[in-house]
């Protein structure tokens, strides 16, 4: 599906079954077009994560946080990724606020559960520059990591192979970054990058030392 919005044009199409990319050329349109629902879904800031806000709301408290005296948002995050039930959960929030981008994305939604055609049955929503983006990989895994019970029950058990001083760095690294400090969120983060492409504040040892079996397993599903 194609939407040509006279501010922003997307294409939205089901890649790997109920994983759905979302490809936006533009970074800031990207960015602006997701992030509240990336925010609501795993935001580290308690007035973000399932609230309500606005997007000007966002954008002021994000730039304090940061402290930078404008809207880093989409020079910080490139990629984006959410499950179907918190992007509709959200949407449903969202959608009444005066955003043409909560239009665009109730757009998306509708078309994402008409392919899918089954209420029972959730997806997987990526957001990325092209379907041959760099990080498209690293958000497929998170899109596997969700919709496939047996690649998580295997990503799962070799993150708790894992050194424990390793998993703390890890995990260190990934909250400095400005992931939330949750369980399932941090594993989540681990396979995708051991999957993809290393985090450049993880040590090329610590990465090296445990890639493979990562890579491994995603090929399986690729």
């Amino acid at each position: 599906m194609k939407i040509n919005h006279p501010l922003l044009k997307c294409e939205v199409v089901e890649i790997k079954p109920r994983i759905f990319v979302v490809t936006v050329k533009n970074d800031y349109d990207r960015s602006m077009l997701f992030c509240r629902y990336q925010e609501y879904y795993e935001s580290p800031h308690s007035m973000f994560y399932r609230k309500f806000f606005t997007l000007e709301e966002f954008m002021k408290i994000y730039s304090k946080k940061r402290k930078t005296s404008f809207f880093s948002y989409p020079l910080d995050w490139i990629g984006f990724n959410i499950p179907s039930e918190v992007l509709i959960e959200s949407h449903n929030l969202f959608k009444n606020s005066g955003s043409f981008y909560d239009d665009i994305m109730g757009q998306i939604i509708s078309f994402c559960k008409k392919e899918i055609n089954d209420d029972s049955k959730n997806w997987y929503l990526i957001g990325t520059d092209k379907l041959n983006s760099k990080i498209l990989k690293h958000e497929i895994s998170h899109g596997f990591y969700y919709t496939n019970v047996d690649y998580k029950k295997k990503m799962d058990k070799i993150i708790k192979k894992i050194d424990n001083e390793d998993f703390l760095l890890m995990k260190k690294k990934l909250i400095l970054m400005g992931y939330r400090n949750e369980k399932k969120i941090i594993y989540d983060e681990i396979q995708a990058y051991m999957s993809s492409y290393k985090l450049p504040s993880w040590s090329d040892n610590i990465y090296m030392k445990y890639k493979y079996e990562f890579i491994e397993v995603f090929d399986i599903y690729k």
